[in-house]
């Protein structure tokens, strides 16, 4: 599934890529071009405009200098000196050329009503006229001219091509698609890879929660099934001790009211609708009542149980009374199911300028540990063998999940000479 996910969110980001660099590229090489344009436009006028009044100060026509004119500027050039054709254009007939100068020259005499073959009348300024020439092959520029030159007329027929133009623009063209395609290539693997970083934790997350689902299923699953086989038994009425059977259906019925609370406690913090709400409350006073309510328990269990309290009185920490509360009591209870007979488990509270300390140790087993960390997963359990009806391996999990919600940290770290301990850290700051 997520694979699909991560190819159909790279194929769309590729997808708006490619357009938003298609219309940018278009509107880049549109300015570009018509750059391009004004200046070969510029430049053909500067040089009409320079060939011409050179031409009518000219004494004498060189024919070397017509030619430098014709390559520098790439003029083709025809000349009349009063109706004659200068011999210079003689030297090298082009039959395709001079077609295309015949057509520059008929344009001139149909649209403009100028005679270039027979121009001889005399003037008193230059006059010329530009004008686009179509062509089979590529376009051009025409211009024609009428120069003042020794009581007559000089006609020039000028052609300009445009195909060092039609070049650049190629080239231009060529140097955005491959840029456009090497910035389509790079951004298709950024969006790949960035896409599958930001799938990969919900991938991990949709594993944990199928884990999580499984694990459910099967915790639920056991309770079901003893309270189904005693019903059954209570229905054939084949033991006569009904009020046994019927302890064991309530027994594995709180069970499984205990499993689903945890597990919607858990749900909740996943879906960020698990508040709390805190006052100010004195965690000296907490921590002793709380100890209180387990003397008995750690009498039955024959434990040491014992309590550490600061010798000054504490100020008050905002925080969630009722949480606190369960928090303490998901370590006190993994405490005491761990801790052998004869063992202690001591609960403590220590305060600083910037933070509560609340602890729970014990010398018990421990922790491994290469499963410190695995601990606070949802239904794990340490010791495989060990199966206490009234734990699920979620205590950790929701207890990581009060920490969180108070900004606070569980912390865990061995105990000097073995055993436990598990630290609360509160901020002393307010929670908002």
């Amino acid at each position: 599934m997520f694979h699909k996910v991560r190819f159909r969110l790279t194929a769309l980001c590729m997808a708006v890529t490619g357009v938003i660099l298609a219309v940018l590229t278009i509107i880049c090489l549109s300015f570009s071009e018509t750059n391009l344009r004004n200046q070969e436009q510029s430049s053909y006028e500067a040089n009409l405009t320079t060939t011409y009044q050179t031409l009518r100060q000219q004494s004498t026509l060189s024919h070397n200098w017509l030619r430098q004119i014709a390559a520098r500027c790439q003029f083709t050039l025809r000349i009349r000196d009063n109706g004659t054709e200068l011999f210079f254009q003689q030297l090298s007939p082009n039959a395709e050329t001079e077609a295309l100068l015949d057509l520059a020259e008929e344009t001139a005499l149909q649209t403009y009503g100028i005679p270039m073959e027979t121009a001889s009348a005399p003037l008193s300024t230059i006059y010329h006229r530009e004008f686009p020439l179509p062509s089979a092959g590529e376009r051009l520029l025409a211009s024609i001219a009428l120069i003042p030159y020794h009581n007559g007329t000089l006609a020039v027929t000028v052609l300009h091509p445009l195909s060092r133009l039609g070049q650049q623009i190629a080239h231009q063209r060529k140097l955005f698609l491959l840029a456009d395609l090497a910035a389509f290539t790079l951004l298709s693997l950024f969006f790949w890879f960035f896409i599958t970083r930001m799938l990969k934790p919900l991938e991990e997350n949709r594993k944990k929660q199928m884990q999580f689902i499984a694990s459910a299923s099967h915790e639920l699953r056991s309770p079901l099934t003893v309270i189904l086989s005693n019903t059954d038994a209570v229905r054939s009425q084949s033991m006569p001790a009904d009020s046994q059977f019927l302890d064991t259906i309530t027994q594995e019925g709180q069970r499984m009211s205990r499993l689903i609370s945890d597990m919607l406690q858990l749900a909740g913090a996943d879906n960020h609708s698990w508040n709390i709400h805190p006052v100010h409350t004195e965690l000296d006073t907490l921590l002793l009542q709380t100890w209180e309510s387990y003397e008995t328990l750690a009498g039955s269990k024959n434990l040491r149980w014992q309590i550490t309290l600061p010798p000054k009185e504490t100020p008050p920490c905002l925080c969630d009374p009722e949480r606190i509360r369960q928090l303490l009591a998901i370590l006190i209870d993994n405490a005491f199911s761990y801790t052998p007979a004869g063992g202690w488990v001591k609960l403590s509270l220590k305060h600083s300028t910037s933070h509560f300390n609340l602890t729970v140790s014990d010398n018990g087993p421990g922790i491994p540990s290469a499963q410190k960390e695995a601990v606070f997963e949802r239904f794990y359990r340490g010791d495989p063998s060990r199966r206490d009806k009234n734990h699920f391996g979620l205590g950790l999990s929701i207890a990581r999940e009060i920490a969180r919600l108070h900004r606070g940290e569980l912390l865990l770290k061995d105990t000097p000479g073995g055993g436990c301990t598990f630290t609360l850290v509160l901020p002393a700051t307010e929670t908002e």
